[in-house]
Order: structure tokens, then sequence, then C-alpha cells
């Protein structure tokens, strides 16, 4: 289908769906995943026991080629949520003073937005990350409440020493016999479930809901009942085979902070942990994928059976990836593959002929804002700096974006910013001004090969033979985002640069 066909067809759409809106509008389910790298059955992961998101990607179409634009929690969520990029939100870790107190009182989160449109709407588990920001809603927000990490009484004991339940002296995994309610995610699913009864009860007949769910799994520590480790055999699951820092790479590409908050074994960038160690790592990692699977069969099964399924858009995603060892890393807070690139699909029931259907197209998360605002047939705010992807839903083959943006900050004055092409990743790190936030010189550059180096090994960026690739890609990378957008789309946002962020826990601490 040629560009021109498409538009005329979605403008009858479009026009189809404004004039049926007061009756019709369809529902939304906007489910998140805590730290969910693309290790699924449906992504071609072989080890994985995730059946339910499976099936639910046989009815969306599934993007395959989707990253995030700063892969920690904070700082993507802001940028899902508001529709904008990290340099506009001014987030890093956690939520920022200017992000929070300035920029989302004139800019509506998706939340904000649909309640403003007249959807009943309500946040359930982690939607956000810092707990600052209010979303304008038709039911308050519901998190589950403090609830032990571990269920084991002596892990328990060793996490009453802390404030959070776990530190330094608890472990990093637990697979306890313990039934779904007992762990906040299930507990997350129970309320869901009672506040689609809720709606089915109390709401106008013909009032649309908005409903975000989110996961704190398989975030660390990676706990779960031990019924969902036991549909693995630890002695067969892979290891990966890039356990070091890419060669020509420098140290402070990734962050080795993550297993030090837990007992056992704390890797540096030089080395890692004891294999045996790294594989019962990844065994409750991938417990809690099946644990998260669950539980989204729960809520899609409920939508199904309270006459929900025919008109509700589903769409599933994760705040970012995870470095198992990769790289040297476990955790996330890189601007490599592992770290940027996370799953997402959408279901809309109403487009049939794509159900099931993948796309290697080039999205950005901060697309799924106006992707939403278009398929509900609202207006989308001018102020969103991504791009709907509509058109890849009705043609999964449609040529699209040319690159995806990501980038990451390194202590003060350090910040990469990386660009995902085709064939390449190239990152460029920034030692920037700390007061005017201006580039001053560029550290290190990184260029990857994925056509003969996709798990990133080796940085081929000083190598002569990539000479004119680089040149290529750093112009692609100063001409920025708005650049790369597909043939005929433009994007006329026009955002200040956020100021440095200031956060609310660095606020408290210099009263």
């Amino acid at each position: 289908m040629n560009m021109k066909k498409y538009f005329f067809i979605l403008l009858i759409l479009h026009s189809f769906i404004m004039v049926g809106y007061a009756d019709n509008s369809p529902n939304v389910l906007f489910i998140g995943i805590d730290d969910l790298r693309v290790e699924l059955g449906c992504y071609g992961s072989k080890q994985i026991h995730s059946p339910n998101i499976d099936k639910l990607s046989r009815e969306a179409v599934q993007f395959n080629r989707a990253y995030v634009q700063q892969a920690v929690c904070s700082a993507s969520r802001a940028s899902i949520l508001s529709g904008c990029r990290p340099d506009t939100t001014g987030v890093d870790y956690p939520y920022s003073l200017y992000f929070v107190n300035e920029f989302l009182k004139s800019h509506d989160s998706l939340t904000s937005f649909f309640t403003k449109n007249g959807y009943y709407t309500r946040n359930l588990g982690k939607i956000h990350h810092g707990g600052q920001a209010k979303d304008y809603a038709t039911e308050k927000a519901w998190e589950p409440p403090f609830q032990n990490h571990y269920q084991l009484p002596e892990n328990i004991e060793l996490g009453m020493q802390y404030k959070s339940g776990r530190g330094p002296k608890t472990p990093a995994f637990e697979l306890a016999d313990f039934p779904d309610k007992h762990y906040k995610d299930g507990m997350t699913t129970s309320e869901t479930l009672a506040t689609l009864d809720r709606i089915k009860n109390l709401k106008p007949k013909d009032q649309p809901f908005f409903l975000a769910v989110g996961y704190l799994k398989p975030h660390l520590p990676f706990v779960c009942p031990k019924k969902y480790g036991d549909l693995y055999d630890p002695k067969q699951i892979k290891i990966p085979n890039n356990f070091v820092l890419p060669k020509d790479s420098d140290v402070f590409t990734i962050a080795t902070y993550a297993l030090k908050s837990y007992a056992g074994p704390n890797p540096t960038a030089e080395e890692n942990v004891p294999l045996a160690y790294a594989r019962n790592l990844i065994h409750a990692y991938y417990a809690c994928i099946s644990f998260i699977d669950h539980q989204v069969g729960i809520l899609l099964n409920k939508i199904k059976e309270l006459g929900y399924e025919e008109n509700t858009i589903v769409v599933l995603w994760s705040d970012h990836g995870y470095h198992l060892g990769h790289q040297g890393m476990w955790g996330k807070t890189t601007n490599y593959e592992n770290a940027t690139r996370s799953p997402l699909m959408i279901k809309d029931p109403r487009i049939q002929e794509t159900s099931g259907m993948q796309t290697e197209a080039w999205v950005e998360y901060v697309d799924i804002y106006p992707t939403l605002a278009e398929l509900c047939g609202l207006s989308i705010p001018q102020y969103l700096e991504g791009t709907s992807m509509v058109p890849l839903l009705y043609n999964p083959t449609l040529k699209w974006k040319s690159a995806a943006f990501s980038q990451f900050p390194r202590g003060k004055n350090l910040e990469g910013y990386a660009i995902r092409t085709n064939r390449f990743r190239y990152i460029e790190w920034w030692n920037k001004n700390k007061d005017t936030d201006q580039l001053k010189s560029i550290r290190l550059k990184e260029l990857y090969d994925h056509e003969i180096d996709p798990e990133e090994t080796v940085n081929v960026a000083a190598n002569p033979e990539y000479k004119n690739w680089v040149s290529e890609l750093e112009l692609k990378l100063k001409a920025g985002w708005k650049e790369a957008l597909p043939e005929g789309f433009q994007n006329l946002s026009n955002n200040p640069k956020a100021p440095p962020a200031v956060s609310f826990k660095k606020s408290k601490k210099n009263r």
C-alpha cells in the first residue's frame, strides 16, 4: 500500500471513529512490565515459558525493533507517559523537580490525557517511578501495600534491618513455595480485577476505560512463587556469550551497582560472577517472567469474561531491557542493545487483517502516546515528540523511521547519545559543561556492526575500515530524531530543553 492511499483510508477511518466516539470508543489496557528484556517465546527465546504473552502476540502487531529513550525506570517512564524525550522531560533518576513541578503541570501524562477526554482511568501498580507525579484520574492510583520482598522467614529476618526490606545481606533471588497473592504483583492483579468489576457495574454504559497496570517483576530481587521456577531446569539454562566489556570500549559505558545491593558475588567491569551463580540468577529472572506472564493471562481472561475483548486495545510494554551478564553487566542503565531494546506489542481488535504480524520497523517508546491518541480518535497534542505507529498497525511492512535514538548519563558531566540503524549502533559520549549542559568534547565513540557482531562485543569506531560509516553516523546523530522520521512525516514540537536535572532525592539532602 502506498502512503497516499494509506492516508486517504486512514482519514475516512478516523472520521468514522470520531462520529461514533460517544458510543463506541475503545477501551485501553496499558500493561507495563519492569526490567523485561526481549526474552519471550514470541521474540524467539527457546528457553522461556510465556504462553499468555505469546498468545497476545498472535492477536497483536509485535514490534521487533522497539527502543526506549533512556534505559532506567524513571527516565523511560517519564518519556513513555509524557510523549517527550529525556532532554525535554529533564528526568534522569529519580523524577526531577522540573518534571513534576513544571513540566507535568502544562503537559498531560498519558493517564491525565485520557481522563480529560472522558475516559474512566486508573493507575495500578508501578506506572510512574518516584511517586511524586500526580495524574488526573477517575480513581486514586493504587500501589500494593508494603510487603516483604521475600517469603522465607530467614530472608525476611535479614531484610528487617533495611527500610526497603532488602539490602546487601539479603539474597538477589528467592523461589519460595507460596501463592501468587503473597507477592505484590499478585496483589496488583487482584486489585485490577476488582477495578474492572467496579467499572462494569458503576460507570456509564458508554464510557470507555483506560487502565494502566504496572508489574514490578522481573526487577531485582528476582523473587516469585517456586512453581514458576519449576518450569525450568537450571542445568539447561544457557549462559550469555559476551560476559565481558566490549573490546576497545571503556568501563564507564556500563555500571556494576545492581548486584552490590544484594548478598553474593559483586562483579566489577573486569570480572563477572561465577557461572553457577550466574545460572541461578538467570533461572530466577526467567521464573519471574513466567510469573508475570501468568498475571497477564489472568487480566486478558478477565477482559474476555466481562465482554470487553472486542473493544479493548491492549498495549504491552517494558520500561527497558536488561543485561544478564551481557557486556559484563547485570542490570540496565547503558546505551547497548540489551538495555535499550524492549518488547512492545499493540492489539487493536478492530484491525483484524494484521493480527499476529510482526514488524521490523524502527519505533521508539515515545511513539506510544500519539499512537493511542490516534487509535482512540483523539487529537494528538502538537508538543509530543513521538510519531503515531497507527500506519504500521495497518501495514507492518511500511518503510518507516531510519533510526532509533537513546541516551544515558554517567556521572555529573558525561552523557552518551546513541543511534541505532539497520546495520549499526553508534554512540558518542559527551563531556558537558556542568552549568550549561552543552558539549565540551567527545570522550569516546563506539560503533558496533550488527551485521557481523550482533552481541556488540567489539567497538570498531577506531577501525580505519569504518571511517566513512562513522562520519555518516556522526552527521545522522547530530541531525537528530526529526530527520529520521518516515518520509512524508514531520513533527512540529518545539519544546525547550530541560534544565540540568535536580531530583527530589537530591533536593531533600540539600535542605
